[in-house]
């Protein structure tokens, strides 16, 4: 075994001969960034190494590296300032909790008669309006142990905590208890804890997705994990939900076990590898869900540290690449009940639009790749401390803001669209892409002004992967629209969900095309819609069962089966003319 110091974290672990070191980095829990899973593509994973004798490190790619003698291993993570969206626009909702508590009055066992306390419990219940539908529920040993001695200490008056046909618990006083939502993006994982009693938001917490390790985008964490198995990419993120809910019981001044339900809402490829489905019918014609149907589990099946007997309701899904994150931004948005034609996008590596109008709703996703989260972008980064995220043409120089306001190390994907943008508007660039300067490269920070020590650039090749990002979004528009016998310009409103849509200029993604241009001065951001729903499912108890009724409803165009796709795509790389 060979020892593997990380200066960094003044880590020690050891590693196998011929160990790889990207593998050993996940081992030692130090989560690399490596947005293409490990194949040495997207030059993310860069290290610096160095043995005891070498003064100077190395640097190189931590997947291409063959652990070979004890290692000296500057990781190069700073894990500083990562932009997280957590909020979006809030819709009025009715306060009626999926888990809900009442008071109920149970009544004695009278002499001579021989009535269980449990079937006293569940008349009393039923008097309140609940657990009317369908056959009582199967005996609790543990609630039904607690319901005689409480009725004869309380006189019958007692609080009950149920959701459906459960109850999770009894008390003789009215319980504090919350209820925590879930959005699992691909790059990022919002938590939110809400008080169950009156609804209000009491704390929120975030972290980048520690399944990003495993790849950038979900086809790269789902060929990863059919070449390995789901156990370490279900395992990371369920360990990441389990430290989440204990951050918000500590940032409340609460006790976890107070948390009496959990809704989770994910893209398709999330919610199976949370739930440790194979992604094999991901990945493989025709892409449809393994599961597409609401679920609802037990958090004591997943060693939450929560209420044991909460609930977790997992949304369901619409299509192979339309998610559950999906169908969370219809429930927070009412977008099926708009009366004039809108679309919704949430545009990340994979991009999911939904257009709708008066109930009728067509959905469809398109694979836009990384770009718009940095990876595949020479110096590319997510929007975290250090990223380019705005950028200005000022007649003769570079005009830019940089998150967390320190030197540049790189650029995020808000600021590569003002870039392209700004190169357009300045004939920089042509509407075919080609740079118009005298090298096929565009130095945005010198290596003075940079934090690296190496210029920040935009190369020919950066641009082409942006083209290939924003025809994919642009085709996938007019598509729908066309399904439903519509120009783009009968779109009244276009709904932006998610980090990027809000982060992002609407102006800049209009002159280039991300975003069709007719639909200049149309745009909204809408923020973290998908947290949203996870929230209003639990807020709201109809809201659960309009997920199941949107998801179902929702059509699904599948673009690949489309003849015009491929035309269309080829026409929306170009660059419109400004």
């Amino acid at each position: 075994m060979f020892q593997i110091y990380f200066s960094r974290e003044d880590l020690t672990v050891q590693a196998e001969p011929q160990a790889n070191l990207l593998e050993v980095m996940r081992k030692a829990g130090l989560h690399p960034d490596a947005p293409c899973g490990g194949h040495g593509k997207c030059g993310k994973c860069k290290v610096g190494i160095r043995t005891a004798e070498q003064s100077e490190p190395q640097t190189v790619l931590a997947c291409q590296v063959q652990v070979e003698s004890d290692l000296i291993v500057d990781s190069m993570l700073s894990g500083k300032g990562y932009s997280i969206l957590t909020e979006g626009v809030q819709m009025a909702t009715t306060f009626d909790p999926i888990v809900r508590q009442v008071q109920i009055e149970v009544e004695p066992c009278i002499k001579g008669e021989s009535t269980s306390d449990w079937s006293r419990l569940i008349l009393a219940l039923q008097k309140e309006g609940l657990l009317l539908d369908g056959p009582a529920p199967e005996p609790d040993p543990e609630i039904a142990s607690q319901a005689g001695p409480l009725q004869r200490s309380t006189g019958g008056r007692m609080w009950a905590l149920v959701s459906g046909k459960n109850i999770l618990a009894v008390s003789a006083d009215k319980m504090e208890y919350y209820l925590a939502a879930f959005d699992i993006g691909t790059t990022t994982v919002v938590g939110y804890l809400l008080d169950g009693n009156t609804g209000e938001a009491v704390t929120v917490t975030s972290r980048l997705n520690p399944q990003a390790e495993y790849g950038g985008d979900v086809i790269n964490r789902a060929n990863y994990s059919l070449e390995h198995g789901t156990e370490q990419v279900t395992g990371c993120i369920r360990q990441a939900i389990r430290e989440m809910l204990a951050e918000l019981a500590q940032k409340a001044g609460i006790d976890a076990g107070k948390i009496a339900g959990v809704s989770i809402a994910g893209n398709t490829c999330m919610h199976h590898l949370f739930m440790g489905i194979s992604v094999d019918s991901l990945v493989h014609a025709p892409y449809n869900p393994a599961v597409s149907e609401p679920m609802i589990r037990r958090a004591a099946d997943y060693q939450f540290g929560i209420h044991p007997k909460a609930p977790i309701f997992m949304l369901p899904n619409i299509a192979g690449f339309v998610g559950a994150d999906t169908v969370a931004c219809l429930v927070s948005t009412d977008l099926a009940e708009v009366k004039d034609w809108t679309l919704l996008i949430d545009i990340g590596t994979n991009g999911e639009m939904v257009l709708a109008r008066d109930h009728e709703m067509i959905a469809c996703s398109t694979a836009a790749g990384p770009a718009f989260e940095g990876a595949g972008i020479t110096h590319g980064m997510r929007g975290s401390e250090g990223a380019i995220s705005k950028v200005r043409w000022a007649e003769d120089h570079w005009d830019y803001e940089v998150v967390g306001g320190t030197k540049p190390r790189g650029i995020c994907g808000s600021g590569l669209l003002d870039l392209v943008s700004e190169l357009l508007l300045s004939g920089q660039m042509d509407e075919m892409g080609e740079l118009q300067t005298e090298e096929p490269r565009i130095i945005l920070a010198d290596k003075d002004e940079s934090s690296t020590g190496a210029p920040v650039t935009l190369e020919q090749k950066d641009v082409r992967q942006l083209q290939l990002a924003k025809a994919a979004i642009a085709a996938g528009v007019h598509l729908l629209a066309e399904s439903r016998n519509i120009d783009v310009t009968d779109i009244s409103e276009v709904w932006l969900a998610g980090a990027f849509g809000s982060f992002m200029s609407p102006e800049s993604a209009c002159n280039i095309g991300l975003i069709p241009p007719e639909l200049r001065g149309r745009i909204k951001a809408i923020g973290n819609a998908a947290g949203e729903g996870a929230k209003r499912v639990l807020l709201e108890r109809s809201a659960w069962d309009k997920a199941a009724y949107l998801a179902a409803e929702c059509d699904f165009l599948e673009l690949a089966t489309i003849a015009e796709f491929q035309d269309r795509y080829v026409d929306e790389l170009e660059f419109p003319e400004l």
